[in-house]
């Protein structure tokens, strides 16, 4: 039998005693016998008995050595004194030596063979109970940590919704996934460029999550894991061994924090990627508007420099005309007056030139500013 409860070590010198005993309970135990008091304490190193018969009156018997060895040994063990000696101090010096119980010669072979077995069956039910009470309290201590566990992850999808750049991002995942107790790299590849957290960007890791997205969703080596996203790497340095159930809650915890991640990264892009389209649309719109005012002002110049000519032109041809047509002085200081009041009015229209002129240079400046 493989159960050590069922090993019986018979410990006496008295043979016929030790017949009757080991016939008695050979079908149902695994039977060892020991005659010499020396050699009882290497018998009980052998066999690790989870009874012991022990007759204290033996000769040269270091009881408290074997029963010391017995306990040590196995903390279950259950050791009967096997006696002719019935007084009240043999008794109670049984019981300093060790003993569990105590049964005086001539024994009745029936009330040994039952307290054999309820001993052993109450053993059986000890064991039982304490598995399941450690089955217990490893559950409950697994479910505390998983608790705590679920905890930092709903604490982290709450501090993701206010991170508004990769950086900041990769660094929360990083940090948070370290409160698990393992060592993290994070990379997530943004639109126009590469965020990592735990490592240089020209470093060995930084090269390797690159690359490792091709190769699968989750790659598993020794004490070592990446999980992939479309967008996102994570490398765990120290992950416990894979029979640990440490490992898979691990595990689980980070495929649900990465998809968390994973949401936020495309929120994150939308908002990139309006703003670049709103930036290169203005951009488009103020280069419009500078070329079309500068085209305008061009063409305002032009129209300017036209105007001076023509009155030039048309002051000289007056002037010309008014000496040809021999007019008295009246009539030549009227002519000239209504020609000085057009002038007057082409002067009007130069200033408001220069106020156009100063407000077209005032809004290209503010444009440039802009863009």
């Amino acid at each position: 039998m493989g159960n050590r409860m069922y090993n019986v070590l018979i410990i006496d010198i008295e043979g016929d005693d030790v017949q009757i005993v080991e016939g008695m309970l050979s079908e149902d135990f695994d039977v060892t016998t020991c005659n010499a008091p020396e050699n009882a304490t290497e018998a009980v190193k052998q066999a690790i008995p989870g009874v012991i018969l022990l007759n204290p009156a033996m000769k040269n018997l270091d009881t408290l050595s074997v029963v010391t060895t017995a306990k040590n040994l196995n903390p279950k063990s259950h050791v009967i004194f096997l006696s002719d000696l019935i007084s009240i101090d043999d008794s109670v010096l049984a019981y300093e030596q060790g003993a569990d119980d105590f049964i005086a010669k001539p024994y009745n072979p029936i009330e040994l063979y039952y307290k054999i077995e309820s001993h052993v069956k109450k053993a059986a039910d000890r064991a039982q109970l304490a598995a399941t009470a450690d089955s217990a309290r490893s559950a409950a201590f697994a479910a505390m940590e998983s608790n705590s566990e679920m905890g930092i992850i709903l604490r982290y999808m709450e501090e993701i919704t206010s991170c508004n750049s990769y950086s900041d991002l990769s660094f929360s995942l990083a940090q948070t996934v370290q409160s698990f107790g393992v060592i993290a790299t994070v990379q997530i590849r943004g639109i126009n460029s590469i965020f990592n957290a735990g490592c240089e960007n020209d470093s060995f890791e930084a090269n390797l999550l690159s690359k490792s997205v091709k190769k699968g969703k989750v790659i598993e080596g020794a004490h070592k894991l990446i999980i992939n996203d479309e967008r996102i790497s994570l490398l765990i340095k120290n992950t416990p061994a894979k029979d640990d159930p440490k490992y898979g809650r691990i595990k689980d915890n980070l495929a649900m924090m990465i998809s968390a991640t994973g949401a936020r990264v495309i929120t994150i892009d939308l908002v990139t990627q309006l703003e670049l389209q709103r930036k290169s649309g203005l951009n488009s719109i103020i280069g419009n508007a500078r070329n079309s005012m500068h085209n305008i002002h061009d063409t305002f110049n032009i129209y300017e420099k036209n105007i001076w000519t023509k009155i030039q032109e048309y002051r000289e041809h007056t002037e010309g005309v008014l000496v040809s047509l021999g007019l008295s002085e009246e009539q030549e200081e009227t002519l000239m007056e209504s020609l000085d009041e057009f002038v007057k009015q082409v002067i009007e229209t130069d200033k408001t030139k220069d106020l156009i002129d100063s407000s077209f240079t005032s809004l290209l400046s503010e444009l440039d500013k802009l863009n």
